[in-house]
This record gives structure tokens, sequence and C-alpha cells, in this order.
């Protein structure tokens, strides 16, 4: 696999990269690092009180108060009911 820089890697190949670290020369363990890659990718996020959409960390506003950091609300949602 040629090395490109991180930029200009798609989200699959930055995944295939990391898991190829761990790879035990017959594909394997890369294989079974790629689906735990893979399935922590589809699930990170925050799913909205309000939206009930799954969206990235970022599109919630800082709480200190919650056990997470993050508001309930997603920052639209926050938008709108102002």
């Amino acid at each position: 696999m040629r090395t490109l820089p991180t930029n200009d890697l798609t989200p699959e190949d930055r995944v295939r990269a990391a898991a190829s670290r761990y790879d035990d020369g017959q594909g394997g363990l890369a294989a079974s690092a790629l689906v735990a890659l893979a399935r922590r990718q589809a699930t990170a996020g925050k799913v909205c009180a309000r939206c009930g959409e799954r969206l990235p960390f970022s599109a919630f506003g800082q709480d200190a108060d919650k056990d997470d950091g993050l508001r309930a609300q997603c920052r639209r949602c926050r938008a709108r009911s102002n």
C-alpha cells in the first residue's frame, strides 16, 4: 500500500491503514481490526434528544454538568427553539 498524506485518504483508507498495523501477515488480525474500527466509526456520535438524529459530537455544545460533557440537544435544534 502506498503512503499518502492523511488529508488525501478516505475514511475507509484510514481504517485500512490503521488495521494494517495489526496485520498477522495473513490478513486475519487486520480483518478483525477493520471490522472493529468500522463498527466504532458507525456508532460514533450522539443522538439528539429532540430530533433523534445521530450526529457527530461536534454538533453538540458543551455542558459541564452532563456526564459526557455535551448538551442533550444538537446546536440546530437549540437554534430552532430560540
